[in-house]
């Protein structure tokens, strides 16, 4: 569950004001209250209007809820709405305003992404929203972003010493194992236990390693009786870490020459032929081709926790009421 939001914190502030957006103020008696921050009320339809508008997005994306895990997400998306409430009104404060054209472009990257007005609508639809709506949200989300990229983003610095003390700690984040790419022949076993279905496999096997050691091409061979669905790629599994195999499947497959073919070779799955087609060394990345990822981690790291002690400086000033729900 935790992975839908595993954005950090500034990020999804400045990047989601579509999928989660700015509250409108509303009464009280308009609507159960779930949270009244200063004079503003969160209500149980604000939050609802929150649930609508992140399955909308996760449908767009293909990617779809239940109903019981939408629920666990709900005092998340309160959060949400608790903390973007409080920058809005911050902005309001500090006078903060955006262009229209702004907005205006907003809406059309968001409309060229949907492809077509027909998607567009049915976006609007899912998400409750008609495009009024949309366009003030919209509109307070980039108000927030340019209150968050003046009081937040402007003050991160990332400085050359601590980039390379980052690389010099972390020599893991820059290694590339060595991988190998390699072909296989599989003949299955099913059920594994079957010592009778293991005997026919064997000797199909080994039928078929006679056809090689005769001058066969392995990849046509594959095509033609491997039972494994790499077959249809003539047995090619593409470039595999050591961790990314059976042990000793592993074992030997690292042990070949590029071009040599492997002894017959027993697994829980059934029996194999490998054939090495090439080796990729361990290598480890240089600092000045690793210098822009770090950088980019480091200052991600950095616009996180000011953003976390920003919304705490924000919230310990304000009145927040939470009613019962």
């Amino acid at each position: 569950m935790q992975s839908i939001y595993r954005l950090h914190r500034l990020m999804f502030l400045l990047s989601a004001f579509l999928l989660s957006p700015i509250l409108f103020s509303i009464s009280p008696t308009q609507a159960e209250a779930l949270v009244v921050v200063n004079q503003a009320t969160i209500s149980r339809q604000d939050l609802d209007q929150e649930m609508a508008l992140l399955d909308a997005e996760l449908q767009y994306r293909n990617h779809t809820l239940s109903k019981h895990q939408m629920a666990k997400l709900s005092s998340q998306l309160l959060e949400n709405l608790i903390e973007r409430e409080l920058l809005y009104q911050r902005a309001q404060q500090r006078k903060i305003e955006i262009r229209d054209r702004w907005v205006d472009r907003a809406i059309a990257d968001l409309k060229a992404e949907l492809k077509s007005n027909t998607g567009f609508k049915a976006y609007l639809d899912k998400a409750h929203l008609d495009e009024v709506q949309l366009r003030t949200r919209i509109q307070k989300g980039l108000i927030v972003r340019r209150l968050l990229r003046r009081d937040v983003i402007r003050q991160i610095k990332v400085s050359e010493a601590e980039m390379q003390a980052f690389y010099r700690k972390h020599p893991e984040f820059f290694q590339r194992h060595e991988q190998i790419r390699v072909r296989q022949i599989m003949i299955a076993v099913n059920p594994p236990g079957d010592v009778s279905k293991r005997g026919d496999a064997l000797l199909r096997m080994q039928a078929i390693q006679k056809q090689i050691l005769d001058g066969g091409n392995f990849a046509a061979l594959a095509i033609q009786f491997s039972e494994d669905k790499s077959s249809i790629n003539g047995g090619d599994l593409g470039y595999l870490q050591r961790d990314q195999m059976i042990a000793n499947f592993a074992e030997i497959a690292f042990s070949l020459s590029p071009g040599e073919v492997s002894e017959i070779i027993e697994t829980h799955q059934g029996y194999h032929l490998i054939q090495l087609v090439d080796r990729i060394p361990f290598s480890q990345m240089a600092y000045r081709n690793a210098r822009t990822k770090i950088e980019r981690t480091l200052r991600r790291d950095k616009e996180e926790s000011a953003a976390d002690a920003y919304l705490s400086r924000l919230k310990r000033q304000a009145s927040i009421k939470r009613l019962a729900r």
